[in-house]
């Protein structure tokens, strides 16, 4: 029986790489992912495909792409998965071994300025639960809503979305998107930065697509120095530099703890609805609507710079 319980998490685990690598199109940024080493995924994945006895992958100018085979594969482990991980933890829950859990997707905005508050309280009024919080990009966020491993996800709401999943957007703040600088830059005292200006300067990217910017600058192609993951990389790195940054308005007061400020630019752009993304089964579970109804009470009473 042990021999068996091992075989099973063995294949479990390995299922688990498959899917990231399927879903990043990418061996080398699941296993960053996952925190292991490319070889190692990459010996996983060929170990799995001589387990089913066909190539699940097959490389393309980007990375790899799923072949027909792990293509059925694939529909049938984003469903196991999840159905299976549930079925442990009510089993657990049962016996008293585990905590229940709620799972959330956030952007960097509300993983790092608004829902960190939320989540504290959350956790002292709901100690038999634990919360599990993911910042991740749009395209993880989206297929972990449409392979039902979030419960909530939390961001703006794309136009891809609507055609892989069913689910429902709620809007909480408005925020608009500015561009950043270090306290001693030259363009932090200029006064209003025009479009020249701002396509003079190296740029760093904060993990998300690089023509996202205020107005006309969103049209313009610019000169990227650095591109990186994660906004609190890309503050570490934006700190003491020559370059500057696009990002929500909602991280100005973030921002400033670490000496990084505004540019005043002449074509602020329009603000965006942020809220919360969710399939209608999530509001099944009362954890689920508790959270929820915290953030909703939390995010009335931020307020984040913005243009009208």
């Amino acid at each position: 029986m042990r021999i068996l319980h091992a075989l099973t998490e063995e294949r479990m685990r390995e299922l688990r790489q498959f899917v990231e690598v399927a879903s990043r199109g990418s061996i080398s940024a699941a296993a960053k992912h996952l925190n292991i080493s490319q070889p190692a995924l990459s010996r996983a994945i060929h170990k799995l495909e001589e387990g089913y006895g066909a190539p699940l992958f097959v490389r393309n100018g980007a990375g790899v792409e799923l072949s027909p085979y792990g293509s059925a594969l694939y529909s049938r482990a984003v469903r196991i998965l999840p159905a299976l991980d549930e079925a442990r933890e009510e089993i657990e829950q049962l016996q008293g071994r585990a905590k229940a859990a709620i799972r959330i997707a956030t952007g960097d905005l509300w993983g790092l300025v608004i829902l960190p508050e939320v989540t504290r309280q959350f956790a002292q009024a709901h100690p038999d639960v634990v919360v599990h919080v993911e910042i991740a990009d749009e395209g993880t966020r989206l297929e972990g809503l449409r392979n039902g491993v979030y419960d909530l996800v939390f961001g703006t709401f794309s136009s891809r979305y609507g055609p892989v999943v069913e689910v429902e957007f709620e809007p909480m703040v408005r925020q608009a998107t500015y561009v950043y600088c270090d306290k001693n830059h030259p363009l932090a005292n200029k006064g209003v930065a025009s479009l020249d200006d701002l396509l003079a300067q190296r740029w760093i990217s904060p993990g998300y697509e690089d023509d996202a910017g205020p107005g006309k600058l969103a049209r313009h192609a610019r000169d990227f120095a650095v591109r990186v993951d994660t906004i609190l990389n890309a503050l570490l790195l934006l700190r003491h530099s020559p370059f500057v940054m696009s990002a929500s308005s909602g991280f100005v007061s973030l921002f400033a703890d670490f000496g990084i400020v505004t540019i005043d630019i002449d074509d602020p752009g329009e603000s965006d609805d942020s809220g919360v993304i969710y399939p209608a089964r999530s509001l099944d579970r009362p954890i689920v609507r508790d959270f929820l109804r915290r953030a909703r009470e939390h995010a009335a009473q931020v307020d984040l710079p913005k243009m009208v």
